[in-house]
């Protein structure tokens, strides 16, 4: 382990025994995947933490550490779009990101940014709230419009995209082949290449056996729900679906 992830374990420490002994939700600004896995693996603080990034498939998420259920979250939704749509540039989610960040603020600060068309749903600390709002002005050559929003319906309602198919087992690098339309070396690539989780872990191992319920990530592929319906086919291969978040 690395000192840096050291100092992490350490910081994820203090706030859970801050929230033990003053009795009172204490949260982590948010976190990667890779320092989630990290969490999950090693903590060994008195208030074990719970993940969460404003909705079910969040990629990026915040510790909490709390005996009693957690009221509110310090967080906030911002619907950041052109001021004038009709003369504005194809925006992505890279514009938005390197906007946000060229105000000063760290990455730690930004949650998930969710694109449609040229508008960003973007998940941000309540502390940074009103920042974003006075200061974001411009993504690119683009004058912008930053508001407070709901939780989006596209989050609230997600969508998947169901894929029925077969696979010679349930190991972890047939599953991503048939989800991404892969092949099997491809998906060994990603895996070996850190870029596959299980359940919000890091997994490396080419062979790891998928149970119904499962959820993977795939680092910029995308994330889905595995599930096995126990059943096989005539060639006595596994008959599974995967319900893939769009």
């Amino acid at each position: 382990m690395t000192r840096e992830e050291q100092m992490l374990l350490k910081h994820f420490n203090d706030l859970s025994e801050r929230a033990y002994y003053q009795n009172r939700p204490c949260f982590s600004d948010f976190l990667d995947m890779n320092v989630q896995s990290l969490l999950l693996q090693y903590f060994k603080g008195p208030i074990v933490p719970e993940l969460y990034g404003g909705y079910d498939f969040a990629e990026r998420k915040m510790a909490v550490f709390s005996e009693t259920e957690v009221g509110e979250y310090p967080v906030c939704w911002l619907e950041i779009g052109p001021s004038y749509p009709k003369y504005a540039e194809k925006l992505g989610h890279r514009d938005f990101l390197g906007s946000i960040l060229g105000l000063g603020l760290e990455r730690s600060c930004i949650g998930d940014i969710l694109m449609e068309d040229s508008t960003a749903r973007v998940l941000c600390l309540e502390r940074v709230k009103d920042f974003i709002i006075h200061e974001l002005t411009q993504v690119r050559h683009t004058s912008v419009q930053a508001k407070v929003i709901g939780v989006p319906e596209s989050i609230a309602r997600p969508k998947f995209e169901t894929i029925h198919g077969t696979v010679n087992s349930l190991r972890l690098d047939a599953v991503i082949s048939l989800a991404f339309h892969l092949s099997r070396s491809q998906s060994c690539g990603l895996i070996e290449g850190g870029q596959v989780y299980i359940n919000g872990r890091l997994n490396t191992s080419n062979g790891a056996a998928l149970k119904d319920g499962d959820m993977i990530s795939v680092r910029h592929k995308g994330k889905f729900i595995f599930s096995d319906n126990k059943n096989k086919s005539k060639k006595n291969k596994c008959i599974v679906e995967i319900h893939k978040y769009v």
